[in-house]
C-alpha cells in the first residue's frame, strides 16, 4: 500500500482486509448499523484523488454466507436510490431500542460511528441488544476530529480497555481484537465479540490479555513519524487531480 492515501482511507482499507478474513464465518441475519450507503469506501486511487471517497463495493458483499442483510440509518436520513425501503431500518442509537429489534440479528456490524454518538453507553448497549450472537465494531483510537462540518459532532476516542469493558458489561466475550497501524495514518480498533463464546472456540486467533496487547502497540511511532510531511504531500496530489478534473470538465 502506498503511503499517500490519506489518514482516513488507509485504516479503512486495513479494517476491510480484517473483515474479509472473518466475515464468511457468519451465517444468518446480518445488519450494518448506521451504515449510510453500505460502501466499504475501497475506491480506486483515481476516485480517491478526484474526491469520490465513497466509491467501492457494499459491505454486504463481505458476508457471503448471510441469509439476510439489512442496514439501519438515523430516522429521516435519505435512503440511497439503489436500496429498497425494506433493506433500511430507521434507528436512533441513543433512543430506547424497539422490542422488534431486540435479538433479531445473528451479526451486528458497526464501522466508525460510535465516536459521533454522545450517549455511548446506550448506543453500545443497543448494538449488543440487537444481536443474538456476534457484534463486530470498528472505532477510532487515534484520529483527527472530523465530520463536524457535515453536522456530525465528534465526541470520543477509544482504547482497548474501554471497548473490552463495554462488551463485558453487556454480556459479550471478545473473540478478536486488532489495532490498525501504519505510516502516517489514523488508528482504528477492530473488534469481534460474542454472547456465545464457546460456539467459536478455536475459530479465531487467541486473544491476549490487555496489558500484554497494549504493550506491543503503545509507542505509536509507526503512525506518527513524518506524518505532517506525508499529509501535505497527499493534499498536494489531491489538489492537482481535482484541478485537472475541473480543466477536463470545461
Amino acid at each position: 500500500m502506498i503511503i499517500t492515501e490519506g489518514v482516513f482511507r488507509k485504516p479503512r482499507l486495513r479494517t476491510n482486509k480484517i473483515l474479509e478474513r472473518f466475515a464468511h464465518y457468519f451465517e444468518g441475519s446480518v445488519v450494518n448499523v448506521s451504515a449510510s450507503n453500505d460502501s466499504d469506501k475501497n475506491c480506486s486511487l483515481i476516485d480517491y484523488y478526484c474526491g469520490d471517497y465513497d466509491a467501492g463495493i457494499r459491505y454486504k458483499t463481505y458476508f457471503k454466507n448471510a441469509t439476510s442483510y439489512y442496514l439501519t440509518n438515523y430516522p429521516n436520513d435519505e435512503t440511497p436510490s439503489y436500496l429498497s425501503d425494506e433493506e433500511v431500518i430507521p434507528l436512533d442509537l441513543e433512543a430506547d431500542l424497539a422490542d422488534d429489534l431486540k435479538y433479531q440479528f445473528d451479526v451486528v456490524f458497526n464501522h466508525t460511528v460510535l465516536e459521533h454518538v454522545f450517549d455511548i453507553f446506550t448506543a453500545f448497549r443497543n448494538l449488543c441488544l440487537m444481536s443474538r450472537d456476534i457484534v463486530i465494531t470498528v472505532v477510532p483510537q487515534c484520529q483527527q476530529i472530523h465530520d463536524f462540518e457535515r453536522g456530525y459532532a465528534d465526541y470520543w476516542r477509544f482504547t482497548p480497555f474501554s471497548v473490552d469493558k463495554l462488551f463485558a458489561i453487556n454480556g459479550f466475550t471478545v473473540l478478536f481484537r486488532e489495532t490498525t497501524y501504519g505510516f502516517s495514518e489514523s488508528q482504528y480498533l477492530f473488534y469481534i465479540a460474542s454472547r456465545n463464546a464457546k460456539k467459536w472456540t478455536n475459530r479465531f486467533p487467541s486473544v491476549s490479555g490487555l496489558e500484554q496487547y497494549i504493550s506491543r502497540r503503545n509507542d505509536g511511532s509507526s503512525s506518527t513519524r513524518y506524518s505532517t510531511f506525508v499529509r501535505i504531500f497527499d493534499g498536494c496530489i489531491r489538489r492537482f487531480f481535482l484541478y485537472f478534473r475541473r480543466i477536463l470538465a470545461k
